[in-house]
Order: C-alpha cells, then structure tokens, then sequence
C-alpha cells in the first residue's frame, strides 16, 4: 500500500527539528566520563573541536599564527597540553 505525503518544506524541517534532543552538556559534563578516563592511551586519531571566536579575535590569531610560521591547530594543541599538564 503506497501512501501519499503532502508534506512542505517548512513541515518536514519542523518535524526533524522536533526529533532532535534538546539536552546539552554542561561544561565539566561528561555522559561517559569514566569510560573516557579509564581508556588507554589516545590511539592518534583526531577530534574535531569547533572554538567560537569573535570575527576581530579570530583575524588576528591567524595572522599571528601565519607570522610565526605554525598553525591555530597547532597552537590551540599546545595550549590544550600545557592546560592538562597544570589540571590532571
């Protein structure tokens, strides 16, 4: 049996908005958390993690970072592990 859908483009977009979860994590909140210290060693694959930095902010780091001849991955990389040398 083959139904027919009279759907428009704003009632399907509201539909999957309605089935995605609202729940967000809190900074320091982790559903898995003992699973992510308890595990070995990272295995060398990457994480992507998205920074909001205001437009101003963001044109200079990358300059700065272009000037000294490295990356903001790079940077923020060091950052990160001279922030967990301090914090673990």
């Amino acid at each position: 049996m083959h139904h027919q859908c009279n759907y428009f483009g704003s009632d399907i977009m509201a539909l999957e908005k309605n089935h995605t979860s609202s729940k967000k994590m809190t900074f320091g909140e982790h559903r898995d958390l003992d699973k992510v210290v308890d595990s070995p060693l990272p295995s060398g694959k990457s994480k992507r993690v998205n920074v909001n930095f205001n437009e101003e902010k963001h044109t200079r780091f990358k300059a700065a970072c272009v000037k000294n001849g490295t990356s903001i991955t790079d940077v923020i990389n060091q950052l990160v592990d001279n922030w967990l040398t301090e914090h673990e």
